[in-house]
C-alpha cells in the first residue's frame, strides 16, 4: 500500500526478486488513501538515548581484553551454514499460532525452511562449539529439540553426537503464524489440530536435521575467519499492540525509553546482525535478531507461508546466492527476540473492537500497510531485508572472544524468588518471597490479542485484588453477563466469577495466580490418579555466547519492558567476563507461552493471560538465567535448586490426527492426475498499474502423498531457446497453490503465478506435479503463453 515506505522496484529492473505486489511496470503515484495512511502513521523518531542498547566495554579497562591472553583476545572463529525444507502437509492440518479451528491448510504460498550455523573457536587450549537453528515454523516445541537430538544421537555417518548436545544446540522459531500444527507433545497445544500429527512433526525435525547436517560439514571444511557486528534501530515496522498492559511498568521506567520528540518506545527496535564473510571475502551467511510477530498474515488465510521474516529471508538470500539451496550457499537468519506485545500490523491499534473480532471489515485487509496480508507481510519483510542489508554492509566492529554454551531445565512451576526487584513507583509492590505457580490460562488467553481476536470479548479480565474493588467487579459482572453480548463474543466477565478465588483452584495450587481469572488450568493431579500435564512445568533456558555477545535463549513470547529487564540482568552479571551484547531468542527450544512483569500481569490483557506460571514468572526468569549466567562467567557446570533432572521428552495423550483421511478423488473417464483443466490464456499483456495473475488448474492427488520436501510441487518454466528454464517454485513470493475440494467431484490443485514487476516478456509455461495414494509420481504441464511487455 505505502510504496514509498518499501523502495518499489520499477519496470525493466535488472533484479528478479522484486517489491510490488501486483503492478507489473512503474510504480504509480500513491493513492488519496495510501497517503492518508501515511500522514496516519508519523514516522518513529531515533531514541534520544541509546545508552541501554550500548555495549558494555567501558566497564573494563579499555584494552584489557584485546591486549590479555588466551581467548579473550580471539577474533578467529570457524562457521558454515546449512538449510532444510520443513514444509507440513498442504492439507489438512491446523495452523499454528492462532488456534482458531477454522484456519485449517488448504495450499502452498511459500515453503518453510530451517536455517542451520554452525560455530566453533579454539583458542586457549579450549574448544567451544555452537549450533543456532531458525525455523520458519510458529513454535519450537521441546517434542522437535529432543526428536532432533536423538536424530544427532543416532548419526554414525559424521558423529554429531560428539559436538552437538542439548547445551549447545539452540532451536528458535520465526513465529510465522501460517505453518502447520500437530507438532507439540504437549496436548493443549495440538487441541484444534485434532490431536498429534507425525507427518507434521517428522517434516520438521526431519528438516532441522538435514540443516545441522549441512551446516556441521560446511563448519568442518571451513577457514578461519571473523564475525562482525553492527547494531542499530529499524524504525516504522512494529507497533505494541497491548499499550493499557504497558503503561502499567513504572514512570521512570518508562521514561528511559522515549524517542527525540519525547515519546515512549514501547517496542524493542533494535535489530543486531552478525556478519558471517570469510578473510577470502567469502560470504557464508547472516544472522539478525529484530522483535516482531509474525502475523502480518490474518488467520483467514490458508496457505502455509513464512509471512514477513520468511520473505526477508528469501530477499537477502537472492541477493547473493540467488535463491538456490545447496551446500555452501549463503544462508540468512532472520531471528526473533523479544516480540511478546509487538506487531506488524502498524494500524491495527486503530480499528474497532468489532473489526478486530470480525476479522473483517474496513480496514482490517490493509491494518499491516498493505492492500492485503500477503502485501503487509512483504513490506514488513521487505524493511527488515533491507535495514539488515544496510547493516552487513556497515558491520565492521569484529566479535573477540570464545564460543560457549550453557543450558538448564527449571521446574517454573515451583521457583521460590527470594530477592523480587521492586521499582520506586511500581504498582505492584513485592513483599518478602514469591513464588510461582502451576501453569494456567487465564480468561484473556481466549479473548486473544489484536492480531487475532478469540471468543471472548475483551481484554482486562482481572480479578480484584482488595476489598474496595469487589463491589464493581460484581455490579460490572452483572451488567455484562446480563446485557446483550457484544460483537458477538462472550463476554469475558462470564468466568471471572469462577475463575476468581475458586477454592477448588486454591487446592490444586493455583492461588498464587492471583489477578489471574482462571479459564484452564494446565497441570492437574486429581486423588489418586496420574498428573495430567496440558503444558509443561519445565522451561529450558540456555545462554550461548559467541565471542562478546551473549544469545538468552528461552522458550517464552517476552514483553518488550520484560526483555529489557532481562536483558539488562544478564549483562550485569557477564560484563566482567568480557560480554558487551546481549540479545533475547525467545520461542527456543520449547514453548511455554508469554511472559511479562510482574505490572503488565496485573491488568490481564491477552498476553497477562497467558503467562502460565504466574505474576513473579519474570523475576524467576531473571534469578535463574542470572545464576545461570553466573556459572557460565565462573566455568562451572549448570546448577539451580529448581532445576528438573528428570527433563525429558513427553508423551501426548492424543498421539495421533483425529478423522485425517487421505484418499485421491476419482478422475472422470479416460482422465489422469496432472491433467490440465483450465489452460492459461494464449497471450497476456503487462500493464503498468493493475495486477496481472496468471492462473491453471489440474488434476491433482492428496498433496499428503507426498510433501515434496526439498522440491516443488509447481514450476514457471520460461523458454530459452529450445529450452525451458525455471523462473519460480511454490517457494517464490509470487506463486501460491490451492487445493480444491470439488465436493464429490474430482479434485484440483489451482495454480496462480501473480507476475512480478520486472519479468522479461516471452514464453512461458505451469507445471504441477504430485504423488498418487499407491506412490506413483505424475505430472502435466500448460499450453505455452506469452507475455508481451508493457506498452
Amino acid at each position: 500500500m505505502i510504496a514509498a515506505a518499501v523502495g518499489l522496484a520499477a519496470c525493466g529492473s535488472s533484479s528478479p526478486s522484486v517489491h510490488q505486489a501486483g503492478a507489473v511496470c512503474e510504480v504509480g503515484q500513491l493513492d488519496e488513501t495510501q497517503m492518508l495512511a501515511l500522514k496516519r502513521a508519523a514516522p518513529d523518531q531515533p531514541l534520544a538515548d541509546l545508552s541501554h542498547y550500548a555495549p558494555r566495554r567501558h566497564a573494563r579497562a579499555a584494552d584489557a581484553l584485546l591486549n590479555g591472553g588466551g581467548c579473550e583476545s580471539n577474533r578467529s572463529f570457524r562457521y558454515g551454514a546449512g538449510v532444510g525444507d520443513i514444509t507440513g502437509p498442504a492439507l489438512g492440518e491446523e495452523q499454528l499460532g492462532y488456534a482458531d479451528p477454522a484456519q485449517v491448510s488448504q495450499g502452498i504460498h511459500t515453503r518453510e525452511h530451517a536455517r542451520a550455523f554452525a560455530f566453533s573457536s579454539q583458542c586457549g587450549g579450549r574448544s567451544g562449539y555452537a549450533m543456532l537453528v531458525n525455523v520458519d515454523n510458529a513454535l519450537a516445541f521441546d517434542s522437535i529439540k529432543f526428536g532432533v537430538m536423538k536424530k544427532i544421537a543416532d548419526d554414525t555417518q559424521d558423529r554429531l553426537a560428539d559436538y552437538w548436545t542439548m547445551d549447545n544446540v539452540l532451536i528458535s522459531a520465526t513465529h510465522t503464524h501460517s505453518s502447520a500444527g500437530g507438532q507439540a507433545h504437549y496436548d493443549y497445544v495440538n487441541l484444534f489440530a485434532l490431536g498429534f500429527d507425525q507427518q507434521a512433526y517428522g517434516a520438521v525435525v526431519d528438516g532441522i536435521f538435514q540443516a545441522i547436517v549441512q551446516a556441521h560439514r560446511n563448519l568442518m571444511q571451513a577457514t578461519p575467519g571473523p564475525i562482525a557486528i553492527a547494531t542499530r534501530e529499524l524504525l516504522d515496522t512494529a507497533v505494541n499492540r497491548s499499550p493499557p498492559a504497558y503503561a502499567q511498568d513504572p514512570e521512570a521506567e518508562r521514561r528511559a525509553f522515549v524517542d527525540t520528540a519525547g515519546r515512549e518506545v514501547t517496542t524493542n527496535r533494535m535489530m543486531t546482525l552478525l556478519k558471517l564473510k570469510r578473510d577470502d571475502g567469502t560470504p557464508v551467511g547472516m544472522i539478525n535478531w529484530y522483535s516482531v510477530h509474525g502475523t502480518s498474515i490474518g488467520q483467514t488465510h490458508k496457505l502455509l507461508s513464512g509471512d514477513n521474516k520468511g520473505y526477508a529471508a528469501q530477499r537477502f538470500e537472492h541477493e547473493f546466492s540467488r535463491g538456490v539451496y545447496a551446500d555452501g550457499a549463503f544462508v540468512a537468519g532472520f531471528f526473533q527476540s523479544d516480540e511478546g506485545d509487538s506487531s506488524p500490523n502498524l494500524f491495527m491499534m486503530e480499528l474497532p473492537e468489532s473489526v478486530l473480532h470480525a476479522h473483517g471489515g474496513e480496514g482490517w485487509d490493509t491494518r499491516g500497510g498493505g492492500r492485503d496480508d500477503y502485501e503487509s507481510a512483504m513490506i514488513s519483510g521487505y524493511k527488515q531485508y533491507h535495514h539488515a542489508l544496510a547493516l552487513w554492509d556497515d558491520a565492521d566492529e569484529k566479535l573477540h572472544g570464545e564460543v560457549k554454551a550453557i543450558h538448564i531445565p527449571i521446574d517454573m512451576s515451583k521457583v521460590v524468588i527470594e530477592a523480587p526487584k521492586t521499582y520506586p513507583d511500581a504498582l505492584m509492590p513485592a513483599v518478602g518471597a514469591q513464588r510461582t505457580c502451576e501453569p494456567a490460562f487465564g480468561v484473556t488467553f481466549a479473548a486473544g490479542a489484536e492480531d487475532g481476536r478469540g471468543p471472548f470479548s475483551e481484554e482486562g479480565a482481572a480479578c480484584p485484588m482488595s476489598d474496595d474493588r469487589l463491589l464493581p467487579f460484581i455490579t460490572g459482572y452483572l451488567q455484562t453477563t446480563l446485557g446483550v453480548l457484544p460483537d458477538g463474543a462472550l463476554p469475558s466477565t462470564l468466568i471471572e466469577p469462577v475463575g476468581c478465588y475458586n477454592p477448588a483452584f486454591a487446592l490444586l495450587g493455583y492461588a498464587c495466580q492471583q489477578e489471574k481469572p482462571i479459564l484452564l488450568p494446565l497441570a492437574v493431579a486429581p486423588a489418586g490418579l496420574p498428573l495430567v500435564l496440558l503444558q509443561a512445568r519445565t522451561a529450558p533456558l540456555q545462554i550461548v555466547t559467541l565471542g562478546n555477545l551473549a544469545i538468552i535463549s528461552l522458550p517464552w513470547e517476552v514483553t518488550t519492558m520484560a526483555g529489557r529487564r532481562l536483558r539488562e540482568a544478564v549483562l550485569d552479571t557477564l560484563q566482567d567476563a568480557g560480554i558487551d551484547y546481549a540479545v533475547i531468542a525467545g520461542l527456543s527450544n520449547s514453548y511455554v507461552d508469554y511472559l511479562t512483569t510482574r505490572e503488565e500481569y496485573s491488568v490481564q490483557n491477552y498476553e497477562g493471560g497467558s503467562n502460565i506460571y504466574g505474576p513473579w514468572s519474570l523475576d524467576a526468569v531473571i534469578q535463574e538465567m542470572t545464576r545461570l549466567a553466573s556459572h557460565l562467567r565462573d566455568g562451572s557446570a549448570a546448577a539451580s535448586p529448581y532445576a528438573d533432572p528428570r527433563y525429558r521428552d513427553h508423551v501426548p495423550l492424543l498421539p495421533f490426527h483425529l478423522g485425517l483421511v487421505v484418499s485421491d478423488s476419482r478422475l472422470p473417464a479416460g482422465a489422469a492426475f496432472g491433467d490440465v483443466t483450465q489452460q492459461p490464456a494464449a497471450e497476456y499483456q503487462m500493464t503498468r498499474d493493475e495486477r496481472l495473475t496468471v492462473s491453471a488448474r489440474f488434476y491433482s492427488a492428496h498433496p499428503r502423498n507426498d510433501l515434496m520436501l526439498g522440491s516443488s510441487y509447481l514450476y514457471v518454466d520460461r523458454k530459452v531457446g529450445d529450452d525451458w528454464k525455471v523462473v519460480a517454485t511454490d517457494d517464490d513470493w509470487w506463486t501460491r497453490f490451492t487445493y480444491l475440494k470439488n465436493g464429490g467431484g474430482s479434485d484440483e490443485a489451482l495454480v496462480e503465478w501473480q507476475v512480478p514487476a520486472g519479468t522479461e516478456p516471452g514464453t512461458y509455461r505451469i507445471r504441477y506435479q504430485g504423488v498418487t495414494q499407491d506412490g506413483t509420481p505424475y505430472s502435466g504441464s500448460t499450453q505455452p503463453f506469452a507475455l508481451k511487455g508493457c506498452s
